[in-house]
């Protein structure tokens, strides 16, 4: 499949949307900027936009065996030096925010990477109050998803979780469902 092209006005307004979404998301990756906005900014563009790129070569998720090479996007500098782990669970919980159909505006992504464990990857400002986000990339034990999902069950009004991949979801899907979790609130977000 190939992208249309946009020009002009068209491609501005494209890379507008992309520099309001990153100052939310954090970090995208070029595959997610062209699913979701049509286009990637060039290197000059994105300079233009004072946005970062990282160029990595990483899995697609926490025990995967390939590798894919990959550039993100950030308009924050401490965001572009995390490295690349980060930058994919950043992506991730991005990915939530796009397939939940959210706006920037209802979405707070977590700043302090190192936070309590029980603290969720975003909140969303849903109409039915604040619903906590979580992105697994694979390496969470049933103990630590069974202290988030009795944590934010006690200060949220729901919870949504995601994974990179249907297979990763649908193993998360099972683990969370036994511990009481509806299987309709886990989600693959591919991140690349």
């Amino acid at each position: 499949m190939q992208a249309k092209v946009l020009r002009g006005g068209e491609r501005q307004e494209a890379l507008e949307c992309i520099r309001l979404a990153l100052g939310c998301d954090l970090a995208l990756s070029e595959g997610q900027l062209m699913r979701h906005y049509g286009v990637t900014p060039s290197e000059r563009e994105a300079h233009a936009m004072g946005l970062h790129v990282v160029r990595a070569v990483l899995n697609p998720s926490h025990h995967a065996n390939r590798l894919l090479e990959v550039r993100f996007f950030t308009p924050y500098l401490w965001v572009a030096r995390l490295g690349p782990p980060l930058l994919r669970h950043l992506a991730g919980v991005g990915e939530m925010r796009h397939i939940l159909g959210v706006p920037p505006s209802s979405w707070r992504t977590d700043t302090h990477r190192i936070h309590y464990r029980e603290q969720p990857d975003a909140y969303w400002y849903a109409p039915e109050g604040p619903i906590a986000v979580e992105y697994d990339a694979g390496s969470y034990s049933v103990a630590q998803l069974a202290r988030k999902v009795e944590a934010f069950a006690l200060r949220f009004v729901g919870q949504r979780w995601g994974a990179p991949t249907p297979r990763k979801a649908a193993s998360l899907r099972g683990k969370l469902a036994g511990l009481g979790l509806e299987p309709g609130h886990v989600m693959a977000a591919p991140w690349w």
